[in-house]
């Protein structure tokens, strides 16, 4: 029968070389990614204030939310065999149902929005498109499916800042999970580095 085979002992040393290279390596890629996402943040702010200056303050702001919102985004997060967590974010593609209804109700505004404007165009005149319908009770009292993409809430003709403002944010998102996954793998490094660097002072102490 052959002798068990012992096992090798891990050096210390190359370990807390090797966590501090991946520490290192951590903290530049925050830094980076860091340096990315502020100014993101910032012109996205800068673009939601062009919007609210050419739509009016009380355009774009609280007052527009819908009572039913359903998020568009999910950050999902898991644990890894190391103890890092990691940050994913996942896109929620809307249902086929309520991208049709989203469409009709464009439409119809869009439609609306036109009836209106050939009214004011020929204001004084004898007018050849009939004048918008009033909208009754009967048709505020429908439930309407909340829409998919949050800018409808601000209006169908939206400006371009105000879209380039949501693009902003949504990139925005997908840096802060990251930024957030290299926060927890920079501090689980350091916990098992200090960890190793107390076993090597307890073993230098044995020896001694």
């Amino acid at each position: 029968m052959a002798p068990p085979v012992e096992e090798t002992p891990v050096d210390v040393n190359d370990c807390l070389d090797q966590l501090l290279l991946r520490l290192m390596d951590d903290l530049e890629a925050l830094e980076e990614k860091r340096r990315s996402l502020n100014p993101l943040i910032e012109k996205g702010w800068f673009c939601l204030s062009q919007s609210r200056y050419s739509m009016g303050n009380k355009s774009v702001s609280s007052l527009q939310y819908k009572p039913e919102m359903k998020p568009s985004m999910f950050v999902q997060d898991s644990t890894a065999e190391d103890g890092a967590t990691t940050f994913t974010v996942e896109h929620v593609q809307p249902r086929e149902q309520d991208k049709a209804d989203e469409e009709k109700d464009v439409a119809k505004e869009v439609e609306t929005i036109g009836a209106a404007d050939q009214v004011l165009r020929h204001r004084g005149h004898k007018v050849s498109a009939e004048a918008p319908k009033p909208t009754t009770t009967e048709d505020s009292d429908k439930p309407k499916s909340p829409t998919s993409d949050p800018l409808r809430w601000f209006g169908v003709l939206v400006p371009q800042s105000l879209r380039q403002a949501q693009s902003n944010f949504r990139q925005g998102i997908l840096l802060a999970a990251d930024v957030a996954s290299l926060q927890s793998s920079i501090e689980e490094t350091r916990r098992k580095y200090r960890a190793l660097l107390a076993q090597k002072k307890r073993e230098q102490v044995q020896s001694g």
